[in-house]
């Protein structure tokens, strides 16, 4: 790959900055941070990989129900400007919590919509699953 720019400036280390970046990336990675928008499953497997429809059924039950689970719970504010840093954090705080008061009965219902669909889908292909082995017995017996 080719660098795209070059930091020439006196005084910065690229390699600190790159370290510092790749080390809170990992803090936060032990920490759970990323594991609820962790895409890689999903990218690295792949269509051929599921050896049967089955397969694929099961993965995406398996997905959908991870994806139903919105989070309404708060959320981490950090600061980044040191003088008036806490201040912003406030109002953004006042400003979350009069968003939340509006917000809450609306993405509850949606959490709870999205469960009871899940379930539906799940329970649909328990259904097919059952009626798709009693016919697969009867063949085999009318077979025989």
């Amino acid at each position: 790959m080719e660098n795209t720019f070059e930091i020439a400036t006196p005084g910065v280390d690229v390699q600190k900055i790159v370290a510092r970046i790749q080390g809170r990336v990992e803090e936060k990675r032990q920490a759970g941070v990323y594991d609820r928008y962790n895409l890689s499953a999903i990218k690295a497997i792949e269509m051929d990989n599921l050896k049967s429809d089955e397969a694929y059924l099961e993965y995406y039950l398996r997905t959908i129900w991870r994806a139903a689970d919105i989070d309404l719970g708060d959320f981490e504010i950090p600061s980044k400007a040191p003088v008036i840093g806490k201040p912003v954090v406030l109002l953004k705080k006042l400003i979350w919590k009069l968003l939340k008061f509006y917000t809450f009965r609306l993405f509850s219902q949606q959490k709870d919509f999205n469960t009871k669909m899940v379930s539906v889908a799940e329970g649909i292909n328990r259904k097919l699953d059952r009626k798709l082995a009693v016919l697969e017995d009867r063949m085999e017996r009318l077979s025989k």
